[in-house]
């Protein structure tokens, strides 16, 4: 998915995330699979950002 943005674009992306990296599959897919795990079942309603604190 990011395979056509420049390096130098890339660059400013990272600069503005504190983890100075993207997220993996992996990470969004422990998210979902824990909202769909009964461990999830009392949460509701939420809106939860996977973005290594770019929103905080």
């Amino acid at each position: 998915m990011v395979k056509g943005v420049p390096d130098e674009a890339m660059e400013k992306i990272l600069a503005q995330i504190p983890l100075r990296r993207l997220g993996k599959a992996s990470e969004v897919a422990a998210t979902v699979a824990y909202l769909t795990s009964q461990d999830g079942d009392y949460i509701t309603g939420q809106v939860i950002d996977i973005n290594g604190g770019l929103y905080i």
